[in-house]
């Protein structure tokens, strides 16, 4: 099983900010890269990482951005209560 998770680093810990489904004492590899969003950003983000919508890290598939910008971004897009992907087709526009 592979999975990406969010953790937070405290006093010299990795703390798992999910549950993981591991035995006691179970050996693990890590790979460890900075959260690519503010928290706003990342909490929004947060609902769909747990419904299994959403896996891995989401930074791979984005041009660097500033906070600001992904802000920006995020608030832009009005959800009229279509799936979102239509909604996102309907914001883009013609191409």
């Amino acid at each position: 099983m592979t999975e990406a998770i969010r953790a937070i680093y405290e006093n010299g810990v990795l703390r798992p900010l999910t549950p993981l489904n591991l035995s006691d004492r179970q050996t693990v590899w890590l790979t460890v890269s900075p959260e690519p969003f503010p928290q706003a950003i990342a909490s929004l983000l947060q609902p769909l990482y747990d419904s299994g919508l959403l896996t891995g890290t989401v930074a791979s598939y984005l041009p660097p951005l500033s906070d600001a910008d992904l802000e920006v971004m995020v608030r832009s897009i009005q959800i009229t209560g279509e799936p979102l992907s239509e909604t996102i087709i309907e914001d883009r526009g013609e191409w």
